[in-house]
């Protein structure tokens, strides 16, 4: 497989595609505090991939930009990197502290504030020798010193002692250094915005300890904190339950702005600029079975995700299964499918596990008997009132998701077109047809299914046909046509006059060996009738070849359905379809046609090789209807070709005793005395047709032989 650029990051946007600027701007000078402003703690509120970290950076840019002349100092402060609850505060004021000392703009009041700052956050770190001092700084030597002292000889040990303990108590005024950070910072003249991400992902304890320090360690004027976060995850935070959380919460952040809310047309449009640019970057060309439904698998993927991250992660997918799958599923239901896979996973399960509620198919592959294969086969039709949306009762129980569920399965497993008819899933690689689906999840080849693309390769270049079908089994050639007739509409671009002709070609070799018979003629038949149906601009060419050249079996079956679709089938008038449906709605080139090929049967009949054909009855029939029901020529036809073993023995296989009375193919018998008597002739064929000879022998057959000879059977 062709190796793809890596898979779309998760970190903040760089460039505007939701429209978010404006509001980043506006919000980022609203955060530069005037001279003597206390401080202040500003929230930006949504969901986990809202875009709050987007955002976050289209905002540190525009302050990054101000040209005041005391700009603002942006630090950005990332709770992740620290490893305990206890150092969180300790590393937020070290941060701070650092950033302003290495801004070289400050100069000598850069240094003083960080000065301040680092002996201010010594109070802060907990010293475990002294019951309820737990401010104290454990790197202050001389304090440890003396409290070691204390510890070891007791209070009362020595005035010296207690003397050198109260003198260092100065040291330890939490407040005092507190207000030389304030003064300091009055000296540097710089508003600071502090910028913390990401909060809501820290654990609970951890989120407490920061929301803590900000309110009540780290609250210095003219420093604003910019907090993105999830309101309803701090809330659980903070207080056990959510109310109480949230109140809590607004009483620290004066001021917080919900993420501005994207409109559906703004998040299709996101999503749709991010499938197009994964399309280009696969080289993926959809075909247009695929383009017809791409817009509503857009709408749905836009429906199904929840912000622009659900969207990000749905092309990461993508990136997997779009090239795996490409010639081989619908692009648009790949879409779709890892859409829903990726906002409801349990669904994808049910969808794989339970395939027949969604299909009415269990999956080819998981068959292990004779049984389980002709279930399988069937099973759409035995079952078809218990699949039609039985997909139901595997959505969840929430409205909303049903809603959304209900349209994404109707989108990808209906058996109904918005139009009301009926779909061919096969037709366009759909993944309502259980190979298509099953070819999906293994994201490779299934054994006993071939590709759509090794398929589409013989249709495109049918000098392959030869070897793929001659010197096969009937049941090997079955096979390949089968999947041939399945694939066809979804070839990119197939060589339909390249195809026909290959397929004459072989067809008649097998006529010539004896080896076509009815059931593969049939395919022939219908694989060429699906290759019509691309109408091609060389289709009517193509029609004419069949009837001029292909098997009399396979020709016959093709310019019946056409002259059937026509209404030229006197004794079938319902079967005219519209002009853009039939087959070839040219009526004189159906003519030519029935005319054609009406030749060619006398032909075939003078050389005495019409016993070789495939559907031989069927033959003879319509070589009586194509010709103004006239039976006379069949009837001498018949007569000829019995005459000898071969021919008495292919007119013959067509009767069977357990259907014979069931059909009409007595009424191509003319003189039920003169075929008895031909079967008696054989000793071949005698014993086996002995229960004809008897039905042959009766006065009332042979009359109803005599009034009957056929004319009634329709015309065209």
């Amino acid at each position: 497989m062709t190796s793809h650029s890596n898979y779309h990051h998760d970190r903040p946007a760089t460039e505007d595609s939701l429209s978010r600027s404006h509001f980043a701007k506006a919000l980022s000078h609203s955060l530069v505090l005037p001279i003597e402003s206390p401080g202040l703690v500003v929230g930006i509120e949504g969901e986990w991939g809202s875009g709050k970290s987007t955002l976050i950076g289209f905002i540190t840019k525009n302050l990054s930009e101000i040209t005041d002349e005391n700009p603002p100092i942006v630090i950005d402060f990332n709770p992740w990197m620290v490893s305990s609850t206890g150092a969180l505060v300790e590393a937020l004021i070290v941060q701070i502290a650092a950033s302003i000392g290495k801004d070289l703009s400050v100069g000598k009041q850069g240094i003083n504030v960080s000065q301040k700052l680092i002996n201010y956050v010594r109070l802060l770190k907990p010293l475990k020798y002294i019951p309820g001092l737990s401010w104290i700084g454990e790197d202050l030597p001389e304090i440890a010193r003396v409290i070691a002292n204390v510890a070891e000889e007791g209070v009362d040990a020595g005035q010296k002692a207690i003397d050198d303990f109260r003198r260092l108590l100065p040291a330890l005024d939490l407040s005092q250094k507190k207000n030389e950070v304030i003064t300091a910072l009055g000296e540097l003249n710089r508003p600071i915005v502090i910028v913390i991400d990401d909060l809501d992902r820290l654990p609970a304890e951890e989120i407490r300890a920061m929301i803590q320090a900000i309110k009540a360690v780290a609250d210095f004027p003219r420093i604003t904190y910019l907090l993105a976060y999830d309101r309803s995850i701090i809330a659980r935070a903070l207080a056990k339950d959510k109310k109480s959380g949230l109140s809590y919460l607004e009483k620290i952040v004066q001021v917080a702005y919900p993420i501005p809310p994207l409109s559906q047309r703004q998040l299709k449009k996101f999503a749709s600029d991010k499938m197009q640019a994964l399309l280009h970057q696969l080289n993926i060309n959809l075909r247009q079975y695929e383009e017809e439904r791409y817009e509503k698998a857009i709408v749905l993927l836009t429906q199904l995700v929840r912000h622009p991250r659900d969207v990000i992660r749905i092309i990461n997918r993508l990136i997997l299964s779009l090239p795996a799958t490409h010639g081989e599923v619908n692009a648009a239901d790949v879409i779709v499918f890892e859409a829903l896979s990726q906002r409801f996973p349990a669904l994808r399960e049910a969808i794989h596990n339970h395939s027949i509620d969604f299909i009415g198919h269990f999956f080819r592959d998981n068959l292990i008997d004779e049984k389980d294969a002709f279930d399988w086969g069937y099973s759409s039709t035995m079952r078809e009132d218990e699949t039609e949306q039985a997909w139901l009762k595997h959505l969840p129980k929430n409205e909303r998701d049903q809603h959304i569920l209900e349209k994404a399965c109707s989108f990808l497993f209906s058996k109904q077109e918005d139009e009301g008819n009926s779909i061919n899933y096969e037709d366009h690689l759909r993944i309502a047809d259980p190979d298509r689906l099953a070819r999906l999840f293994r994201m490779t080849s299934i054994e006993e299914i071939p590709e759509a693309k090794q398929i589409h390769e013989l249709l495109t270049q049918p000098q392959k046909l030869r070897e793929e079908l001659l010197e096969k089994s009937n049941e090997d050639i079955l096979f390949l046509l089968d999947w041939m007739i399945n694939y066809t509409p979804s070839c990119p671009a197939p060589d339909v006059m390249g195809c026909i002709k290959k397929l004459i070609e072989i067809s008649e070799e097998l006529t010539d060996q004896c080896k076509l018979v009815d059931e593969v003629s049939r395919k022939f038949a219908d694989l060429m009738n699906r290759l019509l149906r691309l109408k091609k601009p060389e289709y009517k060419e193509c029609f004419l070849s069949i009837s001029q050249e292909a098997p009399l079996s396979i020709s016959e079956n093709i310019i019946c359905l056409a002259a059937t679709q026509q209404g030229k089938w006197i004794i079938r008038p319902e079967s005219k379809v519209d002009e853009d449906r039939q087959l070839i709605s040219d009526s004189a080139l159906v003519d030519q046609a029935i005319q054609k090929w009406s030749e060619r049967v006398r032909e075939c009949i003078t050389q005495g090789n019409l016993y070789k054909e495939a559907h031989l009855h069927s033959i003879l029939y319509r070589f009586a209807q194509f010709n103004k029901d006239n039976y006379e020529e069949t009837y001498k036809a018949i007569d000829e070709m019995c005459k000898t073993e071969k021919g008495l023995s292919a007119f013959l296989r067509y009767y069977e005793k357990e259907s014979f009375l069931n059909h009409a193919q007595f009424k191509l018998i003319e003189d039920a005395e003169k075929l008895r008597n031909y079967i008696l002739d054989s000793s071949m064929l005698k014993k086996k047709y002995h229960w004809l000879i008897e039905w042959l022998s009766k006065d009332s057959h042979i009359q109803s032989i005599s009034n009957n000879p056929g004319h009634n059977r329709g015309q065209v």
